[in-house]
C-alpha cells in the first residue's frame, strides 16, 4: 500500500444527511471515491478505445433508458472487464476526517444559473492522509474527465452565471498540476451525476439522450458554496503536499 493524500480543493460533502460517523468520528466513504474513479475512467475509455466506444454506442441505442441504473451497472461491468487495472485499485472503506464544518450551500441549475434551493450542509475542506493502491492509468483518466466537466460547466456559466467564471477559469488552469484530479462526493443533486457526460462524445447516443430523456448529457445542477465561491467536489489524490 502506498501513502496518499486526499486534498479537497473545494468543499467536499458525502451526502444530504452529512458525513457518516463511526464512534462519533466523521469519515468519507471509500465507495464514493471508487465510484468517481470508475466514472472518470469510463469517460476516458470512450475517447481512448474506439471498440469500447462502439460497444457503448450499440448498447445504448438499443437500450431502455427507463432502466438507467441497469445500464450503468452493465457499462461499468464492461469497463472493469476492459481495464483489469481496476482489480488492482485498493481503497480504504473509510477515510476519517480530522475536522468538518458547515456551509450554506446553493443548488444551482447550470442551464439557467437559477438558485433552486439552499440549506446548511456539512463539508470538509483540507487534506487528509490515506493508504491505497492506485493504477497509473487513473491519473490520465481523472484529468481527462475533470477537464471536460469543468469546461462544460464553464461554457454554460459564462452565459448563465458569470460570477462563477473566475473560479472555473482558475480551476481549468490548475487541474493539470493535480496528481490525480477527481470530482467526488455529493456535488450535484442530479441522479445521473457526471455519467451522461461521457456520452457527449458519441453523437448518436447524445441525440438519443436528448430525445428520450429531454435533457443534455451535462449534469443539470451543481452545489455551490457562496462563502468559498466554488462548486463542490473538486479534489486531488496527491502523493505529497
Amino acid at each position: 500500500m502506498a501513502a496518499y493524500y486526499l486534498v479537497a480543493h473545494t468543499p467536499l460533502a458525502a451526502g444530504k444527511k452529512g458525513f457518516p460517523r463511526e464512534e462519533d468520528r466523521p469519515y468519507f466513504p471509500g465507495s464514493l471515491l471508487r465510484e468517481s474513479i470508475e466514472e472518470a475512467l469510463f469517460f476516458y475509455a470512450l475517447g481512448k478505445h474506439p471498440d469500447f466506444a462502439e460497444m457503448v454506442r450499440v448498447f445504448l441505442l438499443a437500450g431502455n433508458f427507463s432502466k438507467i441504473e441497469n445500464i450503468k451497472d452493465f457499462l461499468l461491468t464492461r469497463l472493469r472487464e476492459r481495464y483489469l487495472e481496476l482489480q488492482e485499485l485498493v481503497l480504504p472503506e473509510k477515510i476519517f476526517l480530522p475536522e468538518i464544518t458547515s456551509r450554506l450551500i446553493q443548488t444551482v441549475e447550470i442551464k439557467t444559473g437559477k438558485i433552486l434551493s439552499q440549506r446548511e450542509h456539512q463539508v470538509f475542506i483540507g487534506v487528509v492522509p490515506f493508504d491505497a493502491e492506485i493504477p497509473g492509468v487513473l491519473k490520465y483518466a481523472g484529468l481527462s474527465y475533470c477537464q471536460a466537466l469543468a469546461r462544460a460547466e464553464l461554457r454554460h456559466f459564462r452565459e448563465t452565471l458569470p460570477k462563477l467564471v473566475p473560479f472555473y477559469e482558475d480551476l481549468t488552469n490548475r487541474l493539470r498540476r493535480f496528481h490525480i484530479p477527481l470530482r467526488t462526493g455529493c456535488w450535484t443533486e442530479d441522479p445521473f451525476g457526471g455519467l451522461l457526460l461521457a456520452y457527449w462524445r458519441v453523437k448518436e447516443v447524445r441525440d438519443v439522450i436528448k430525445k428520450r430523456l429531454k435533457r443534455d448529457p451535462l449534469p443539470q445542477n451543481v452545489l455551490y458554496s457562496p462563502k468559498d465561491r466554488a462548486t463542490f467536489g473538486w479534489v486531488e489524490i496527491a502523493e505529497n503536499i
